[in-house]
């Protein structure tokens, strides 16, 4: 044989074998991730840092005898790729060596060391027929580096995972630019693909595009332990094993050939797995053609398996059945319930591990066959809902036979048909005796090891309790559903949900329990995070936050708007110090802040165990400007009840200590003065208890029809020497046909609150005009609707433009009449009493020169208003 043909033969073989360990070494980190996502993470990251070590060296010492820099630009770039790998590795959720920082760490290092890898590529594509200089390369490389660490471990660099929530835009969109990089680069390469031999070209494609596709695949993980997190990471060790073989494929000798070989397994044991898993699935197509009729239906109601038995019982080809619908009208003799609520289908997916009914079925024979129709649920090896399984068990004639036939069909059925779920046999003593894989895996253990175990190793002494109460029920031959907590072999926690029978033997001694288990642990967590964020007032219109140390991990709408942050955003500055505070203190945290003009109450609430707090504020800026308005009005009304008090406390002293030099003239003055003071009291009093009444709803109206013309006409008349000591005149414009309805007690207390008004707010000499406009049209009415204008309009002192739209308001008194007697609640009131006969108030003034009040009140039908409180 020629040497050139035992050459590519052995260079061939050589491949084969590298290969073949690849695939080995693959299957056993997969085989790790199922024992320990953290274990495998930290192997396929080892493995990826060696096989970069590999790429440096080899690609660093050809330089020197290349004048292609291709291969020195990617290996130098692997060095610092193995670097920031080894840090992301160490960084790691689980590890708890970065204490200070969350998984947002790793990823953030992960996205770099890709930018870098990708970026390489391209540069190195860009340099194919370039010389480039190794020691520039080399120092700029380790600047480069140096930036990013500071950025990355200064907070600077973008986020790029937030806990409980996923990836960032910035991450997802990052791997985008890098997909587009790296398809860039292979176009590039493609040009310039004479430069290379066939072998090596196709190893860099290869290398690449495996880069891609493990790049497309860390785009869609929402925990760092998810699948695709899992599937990039071998994507990752394809991609770094193709490159490597590339450059070995330069002429250097490989100094790293053992580092994949050490993974291999022998033929012999690769074999045994393969023979047993072809005999594991004979086993099951016995079983299955067995003499018990089958049928498995898909969850769309498709007939998609059935065996011979069951062709033979109903008399039905099985080209037939297959693919037809169960519901089927050409499949009607053989009846079914898929249009009730017994459905088998129906009672499966709504959350039974079991159901069974009794079915009639008339063949076309004329024969009858009664069947005991026993459905469970068809699911694949990661427990998805695929269909049912149905066992016919014919009950036509029952004999003794057939009866124990049905127990031991009952027993196969249970072993293989949920045979995708974990299946535990325990003996009398509650040692196990049998596990198929899936249970075994579940625990972290291997088939070996559990046989022999007994079932109170596999939990904790609160659930050996429980345990030693059920298997008791068992001893009494009770069936049962019930949801329980193991221990895995790591230590951490199982939530299942079994389905326990007790077995016995054919005499009726118990000789121990087979249970159905489910690994529930995902739905346990998932149902908590979902209970987590029920719980968190999404809508509530306060602020309201979930905050981690450093990142906003949940913010409503009142929140976002309020400190313009996000969820994922870092926390609010001006938040920062007290958070820290509550943090370290691990106290409930209370305050005051001032934001935007409004002041908000904030309560930083640290949750114990869950490393986040929750951030309660409210709106308290109506409250502080009631309490401002209080303490107005209380410093108003004590000024405004000292000057009486301080009148009738003198008054009544006078009378008291100097009675001899009493005159009747001076007695007089003194009890006029008396009487005056009190009435300003009492009205200061009934103006507090109206507006309480009103606030209260305790008015109560005494609807009945008024003339207008004559309530003024009492009020002036009262008024009149009042108006006489400022020499103010009345003008009057009303006609005495104008008739209302409504309260005329309450009508009386507006008018006279804007006369009174007019006459304190006006010059000596001055005119006051009041005038009433019946059917009025115009601005004043801007619901159109049939009533009487008045008007009350003085030459006074005027109301300023800042002032004019806070007159109405309690207690508002214009520092312009500090010096003049009032409470600042007339107006208030009277706006109230307008607005209970369905009127509306206005004002114009001119600061200097007067005011002009305009009151609308519409015309009440008195049949609406006869019985109105």
């Amino acid at each position: 044989m020629p040497q050139e043909s035992v050459s590519k033969k052995s260079i061939l073989w050589q491949d084969l074998i590298e290969y073949f360990i690849l695939i080995i070494g693959i299957l056993l980190t997969f085989l790790i991730s199922t024992y320990s996502y953290l274990l495998f993470h930290s192997i396929a990251e080892v493995i990826s840092i060696v096989i970069s070590g590999g790429i440096f060296f080899i690609g660093w010492n050809s330089r020197k005898y290349m004048n292609n820099s291709f291969f020195l630009i990617v290996g130098t770039s692997f060095l610092f790729i193995s670097v920031i790998d080894l840090l992301h590795t160490l960084s790691y959720s689980g590890m708890n060596i970065f204490l200070d920082y969350d998984a947002n760490l790793p990823t953030q290092l992960w996205i770099v060391a890709r930018y870098w890898q990708s970026l390489s590529y391209l540069l190195a594509s860009l340099a194919i027929n370039k010389k480039v200089n190794a020691s520039y390369l080399m120092s700029s490389s380790i600047i480069i580096i140096s930036i990013l660490f500071y950025t990355i471990f200064t907070g600077l660099f973008p986020t790029c995972f937030v806990e409980d929530v996923g990836l960032t835009p910035f991450k997802i969109i990052s791997e985008y630019v890098m997909e587009s990089i790296l398809f860039a680069s292979i176009i590039i390469i493609h040009k310039f693909r004479k430069e290379f031999n066939k072998k090596i070209f196709s190893l860099i494609i290869f290398s690449i595009s495996a880069t891609m596709v493990s790049e497309l695949a860390f785009t869609f993980y929402v925990s760092v332990f998810d699948f695709s997190n899992l599937i990039g990471h071998i994507l990752k060790i394809i991609a770094f094993f193709f490159i490597y073989k590339a450059i070995i494929e330069i002429g250097i000798m490989n100094p790293f050939g053992l580092l994949l070989r050490k993974l291999k397994l022998s033929d012999d044991s690769l074999r045994l797995k393969a023979d047993d898993l072809e005999r594991a699935y004979s086993e099951f197509n016995q079983i299955f053609n067995a003499s018990l009729p089958l049928r498995i239906i898909s969850k769309d109601c498709e007939i998609i398996r059935v065996n011979q038995t069951y062709t033979d019982l109903f008399h039905l080809p099985e080209e037939k059945i297959i693919g037809m619908k169960c519901y089927d009208p050409a499949l009607s003799p053989l009846g079914h319930l898929c249009d009730t609520e017994l459905c088998s289908m129906k009672q499966i997916e709504n959350g039974k591990d079991y159901y069974e009914y009794e079915l009639t079925t008339k063949l076309d024979t004329g024969i009858e066959i009664v069947s005991i129709v026993q459905s469970v649920p068809y699911r694949n090896t990661n427990g998805e809902f695929l269909g049912i399984i149905q066992n016919f068990t014919n009950i036509t004639d029952r004999s003794k036979f057939e009866v124990a036939m049905k127990k031991s069909e009952e027993r196969y059925r249970k072993l293989v048909e949920d045979s995708l779920e974990g299946i535990w046999v325990i003996d009398d003593e509650t040692n196990t005796t049998f596990v198929n894989q899936s249970m075994a895996s579940m625990f972290g253990y291997e088939i070996d090891e559990m046989i022999g175990a007994n079932l109170y190793e596999f939990m904790d002494e609160d659930g050996k309790k429980i345990a030693e109460t059920n298997f008791e029920r068992r001893r009494q031959g009770i069936e049962e559903d019930h949801e329980f907590e193991f221990i895995h072999k790591s230590g951490k926690k199982v939530f299942t949900t079994m389905k326990a029978s007790p077995i016995f033997d054919e005499d009726g001694n118990f000789e121990g329990a087979m249970a159905f288990v489910t690994d529930i642990t995902n739905q346990k967590i998932a149902q908590e995070k979902i209970a987590d964020m029920a719980r968190f007032p999404l809508e509530n219109p306060n602020p309201i936050l979930r905050i981690s140390k450093k990142y906003v991990l949940l913010a409503n709408i009142a929140s976002q708007n309020l400190f313009k942050i996000g969820e994922g955003s870092r926390i609010p500055d001006v938040l920062t110090t007290l958070v820290n505070d509550a943090f370290s203190r691990n106290k409930n945290i209370e305050m005051e802040l001032k934001i935007k003009g409004r002041i908000y109450n904030l309560f930083i609430v640290p949750i114990k165990g869950k490393e986040y707090a929750n951030i309660y504020g409210m709106d308290i800026t109506a409250r502080k400007e009631l309490e401002e308005d209080l303490g107005r009005f209380v410093s108003t009304v004590s000024h405004e009840l000292r000057t009486p008090v301080s009148v009738l406390t003198m008054s009544i002293e006078f009378l008291e200590n100097h009675s001899d030099k009493i005159t009747p003239e001076i007695e007089k003055k003194l009890r006029e003065g008396i009487s005056r003071n009190i009435y300003l009291l009492k009205d200061l009093i009934e103006d507090i208890l109206t507006l309480s009444r009103i606030d209260e709803g305790k008015v109560r109206m005494q609807w009945n029809e008024y003339q207008p013309s004559l309530i003024l006409t009492d009020i002036l008349t009262l008024m009149e020497p009042i108006g006489n000591l400022k020499n103010i005149t009345f003008r009057v414009e009303i006609s005495d046909d104008i008739k209302l309805y409504g309260d005329s007690k309450k009508v009386d207390q507006i008018f006279r609150i804007f006369i009174d008004n007019a006459m304190k707010y006006s010059n000596d000499k001055n005119t006051i005009e009041i005038k009433a406009i019946d059917h009025y049209e115009g601005k004043y009415n801007p619901n159109a609707k049939d009533g009487v204008l008045f008007q009350f309009e003085d030459n006074g002192i005027g109301i300023s433009n800042k002032d004019i739209s806070l007159i109405f308001q309690r207690f508002f008194r214009s520092d312009q009449v500090s010096d003049i007697p009032g409470t600042g609640l007339g107006l208030p009131i009277a706006k109230e009493l307008i607005e209970l006969h369905n009127g509306e108030v206005y004002v114009e003034s001119e600061y200097g020169k007067g005011t002009i009040f305009y009151v609308f009140f519409p015309r009440i039908e008195k049949e609406i208003y006869t019985n109105y409180p």
